[in-house]
């Protein structure tokens, strides 16, 4: 009697854990999806990217800073899922399902925000003013046609990941520069890191979306390489970023560090398997996900 009664109290106690456990994981995935297809995450990436290239340059980081750059990439890339409606609808439907019905409200809050973050650039620093419209300009001009009878950027291949690469890695060097333009050396190894770091994370995603860009005619570096060769390029260029370990030091050696491991397991993972939840995590998220075990690594003082 008494063993039926602990097998049975045993297994209402599996089965309630496991619903508990499934519940969970269910919010949790809902909670990532909407951060993803409302760019919210893509903000929270720059807040920390900000943070992190705060700690590369051996500053101490400007909150209301990495707060303008929440709020450029998050305006940034709400507009771009208005503007890649197409894409999106083959590659990542849900994103589709999000914008229907809300474009008038996305395009409102995504100007309100990139308004406020030249607000809050200009007071830190106004000479720095200008490079919160560096990824607006290299967004519309990537789409236009500079030239009669020459093609838009957006017809060359890789130029997507490149505009991409170069705008950002120029923002989020220069942002927290702004009060140590003089330390030149170090800034063109901190923009190198981050022009590197944001061309393999663009290609990642590539990786995921080859099938709609191969039907839209995109010519990405998967469309043209196939996967197996791109994911040689990302380890080479990844690679590329290891000599930094031996110049950075302190704080600035371990994001580095972790920032580099992270990368070569992304590209491996994801060079044989497409989860678009775990990238979103992983590859978009990697900012976070570093910035977060650093600050819990300093709060428990194992770690310069």
């Amino acid at each position: 009697m008494v063993t039926n009664f602990i097998d049975i109290s045993t297994w209402i106690f599996k089965r309630t854990f496991r619903d508990y456990w499934l519940e969970f994981v269910n919010i949790l995935e809902k909670t990532i999806l909407f951060l993803s297809v409302s760019s919210l995450s893509v903000g929270i990436s720059g807040f920390f990217a900000t943070f992190i290239a705060y700690s590369l340059l051996g500053i101490p980081a400007r909150i209301d800073i990495c707060i303008a750059v929440f709020l450029m990439a998050f305006s940034l890339y709400s507009i771009n899922k208005i503007t890649d409606i197409k894409e999106d609808a083959i590659n990542i439907p849900e994103r589709l399902s999000f914008i229907k019905g809300r474009g008038k409200l996305i395009l409102t809050y995504s100007i309100s925000a990139y308004i406020l973050c030249i607000i809050m650039t200009f007071l830190d620093s106004p000479s720095s003013t200008l490079l919160c419209f560096i990824p607006l300009i290299a967004n519309v001009l990537y789409g236009s046609r500079l030239l009669p009878g020459l093609p838009r950027l957006k017809d060359i291949p890789v130029m997507k990941n490149v505009v991409v690469a170069v705008s950002w890695a120029i923002t989020l060097t220069l942002l927290p520069a702004a009060h140590i333009m003089y330390e030149r050396s170090t800034i063109a190894l901190v923009f190198f890191f981050m022009l590197i770091k944001a061309f393999v994370n663009t290609v990642l995603y590539d990786l995921r979306d080859v099938k709609g860009d191969r039907e839209n005619k995109i010519k990405t570096l998967p469309v043209i390489l196939g996967t197996e060769k791109t994911v040689l390029v990302l380890l080479a260029l990844n690679g590329a970023l290891l000599p930094l370990l031996t110049i950075f030091s302190k704080s600035a050696w371990t994001i580095t560090a972790m920032l580099i491991i992270n990368g070569f397991a992304c590209i491996l993972y994801f060079g044989k398997n497409m989860n678009k939840l775990a990238m979103d995590v992983f590859v978009d998220g990697e900012w976070t996900l570093i910035s977060i075990i650093f600050i819990l690594f300093c709060a428990t003082g194992q770690m310069i």
